[in-house]
């Protein structure tokens, strides 16, 4: 039920008057809260009065014979009194009991007052105490009896209600200044909103402000949503006017059903093609890029995206590499209405990517071939000295030792030249299936390792045979438990080089480590790389070639140094690779 207008007064009017009212009303209520606290502090204080006068009349109707009591005899006549003192009219003590300060006995009282029985306090005259006066008559001149009674907590609380009293009362009266001067500010963009959805909506009707505004806000809303007789075109329509500017590779938009809607400049000039004025299917406006309107085809047949993929297309430059991906364009409800493609020429970057491959490769060939003339040099230049010595003493005894170098550089040479066509030609080798503990096994039992101990820690669980060719992967173990061995005889350690065998769900692992002396710094960064090698004998294939072969058989090299001293290889080969 709507309510009538006549009590509607609108937002604005309502806060303007009910909130100052509300406010005017807490106000009131907190200022009748401390009064009412001051109120009933006072009436506790008055009552206490009323008890110490009372007590004062007590002890003075039982000292109206007789000497003056002692202190004792006071403190008896009235149990509940902190102090008890008779005076004389000039304030002077005949009989006491208690502490009573340093202020006068007799306080500010003057003659009208002491004439009849009256009470004070507690405040800053007698100090947190209700002090009771009553005259006495003894026949021996005026004298007055004054029984105080303890209130500290009524100071306190009388202390409370004053500051409660000047702090409440001022807050109040700035809180409501407050609200009056801010008051306009918090209405201003509310009549701002009302005034745009009167121009926008006319007048309210018999809805309030408040939902009338609302109606108006969702209105322009809906307004702003797609209508459901609207064409898929028009929206492609304004994506294409929204790219078109800022995108500098080439786009199609197509239509669920495969049609060309437009096409931007920069795709133009690439496909060589006149930007369609109505939509056109794929194959009449690209009746020459076969390969290209085979990704399209796919897309619209799936109605979904493609990923990144690499497409050559005939021009009248000649053949061009274009980088294509497609974007499925969906509605709201998840529906799609057309596709988005996206193009790029790769051609000059695939040609300086040769370039840059064809450099590297250079460059790689030319260290080889230096490290292999290197070599060469090196065991040419011995033997021919060798040779030079025979020439020149072919009597003498040491012809043989002569000999023995010339056999062993040209062992060396023999050795360079298998290492360097191993690696060079390691794929050309035959694939078979591979028992890869058996391959650990027969490496593991070279009698070249020169009589070290090969500690071998296979599991239990069987491994899978591995596709590849066991005689590479045989060449690469041994080549690494040679590094092992001789790092070791090298700075004299005898221990047995550890080899371990292991499987988990996702990998196979072979682990030898040795306690040589690790790594050498300067060939940290480049051990893969030919002819690097730490040792002053070494070729500088050996690591080169195992990298090699453990990577044809989809496996990784890794060389760290142990915390403990020494050097561990780990040949990791994916699980997938096993049958």
């Amino acid at each position: 039920m709507t309510p009538s207008r006549r009590f509607q007064l609108g937002l604005r009017r309502e806060v303007s008057v009910l909130l100052p009212a509300i406010l005017f009303l807490l106000v009131l209520l907190s200022g009748f809260a401390v009064l009412s606290y001051r109120s009933g502090v006072q009436l506790l204080i008055e009552e206490r009065q009323i008890e110490a006068s009372a007590l004062a009349r007590q002890v003075a109707s039982t000292l109206t014979v007789g000497p003056l009591p002692s202190e004792a005899s006071l403190h008896r006549r009235a149990p509940r009194a902190k102090g008890i003192v008779v005076l004389d009219d000039q304030g002077q003590p005949l009989a006491s009991y208690g502490d009573f300060g340093t202020g006068p006995l007799l306080a500010s009282l003057e003659g009208p007052q002491l004439s009849q029985t009256s009470a004070i306090g507690p405040d800053s005259e007698v100090g947190p105490v209700v002090a009771g006066f009553t005259p006495l008559d003894r026949g021996e001149g005026a004298q007055i009896v004054r029984v105080d009674l303890p209130a500290t907590q009524l100071e306190r609380q009388r202390r409370t209600a004053q500051k409660l009293l000047w702090v409440v009362l001022p807050v109040d009266v700035a809180l409501m200044g407050l609200v009056l001067l801010f008051l306009p500010s918090l209405i201003r963009p509310f009549d701002t909103l009302l005034q745009q959805a009167r121009t926008l909506g006319g007048e309210p009707g018999d809805e309030d402000e408040v939902t009338f505004l609302i109606s108006t806000v969702e209105k322009a809303m809906a307004s702003l949503r797609e209508p459901p007789d609207r064409a898929p075109e028009d929206d492609i329509a304004v994506l294409q006017r929204t790219l078109a500017p800022s995108l500098e590779s080439g786009f199609l938009l197509l239509d669920i059903e495969g049609r060309v809607l437009a096409v931007n400049p920069v795709g133009a000039e690439l496909l060589e093609v006149e930007p369609p004025a109505e939509p056109t299917p794929v194959g009449v406006l690209l009746p020459h890029h076969g390969a290209f309107h085979e990704a399209l085809a796919k897309a619209a047949e799936q109605a979904t995206g493609l990923p990144r993929q690499e497409v050559i297309i005939d021009t009248s430059q000649g053949n061009r590499l274009l980088g294509l991906t497609v974007h499925a364009l969906r509605r709201d409800d998840g529906a799609v209405r057309g596709h988005l493609v996206l193009f790029v020429d790769l051609t000059e970057t695939q040609r300086l990517a040769e370039q840059e491959q064809l450099a590297t490769s250079l460059a790689q060939l030319g260290e080889l071939a230096a490290g292999v003339a290197h070599e060469l040099r090196n065991s040419l230049a011995t033997l021919r000295g060798y040779l030079t010595l025979i020439e020149r003493r072919p009597q003498e005894e040491s012809i043989n030792d002569f000999l023995s170098e010339v056999r062993r550089e040209s062992d060396h040479l023999q050795r360079v030249l298998e290492d360097f066509l191993a690696f060079a030609r390691p794929e050309t080798t035959r694939i078979e299936a591979v028992n890869l503990a058996q391959v650990v096994r027969r490496a593991a039992a070279d009698p070249a390792l020169e009589g070290t101990v090969v500690n071998l820690e296979i599991e239990d669980t069987p491994l899978h045979t591995l596709q590849g060719d066991s005689q590479l992967l045989e060449r690469a173990i041994r080549n690494l438990l040679h590094n092992a061995v001789e790092a070791q005889s090298g700075i004299g350690v005898e221990e047995p080089v550890r080899t371990r065998l292991s499987k988990d769900q996702s990998r196979v692992e072979l682990v030898i480590e040795d306690r040589g002396p690790g790594l050498p710094v300067h060939v940290r960064e480049r051990l893969f790389q030919p002819f690097v090698t730490g040792r002053p004998e070494g070729v500088g294939l050996g690591l080169s070639l195992t990298h090699r072969i453990v990577t044809l058989h989809g496996g990784t090299v890794d060389l760290e140094d142990r915390t403990d001293g020494g050097t561990r290889v780990t040949l990791s080969f994916p699980v997938g690779v096993f049958e």
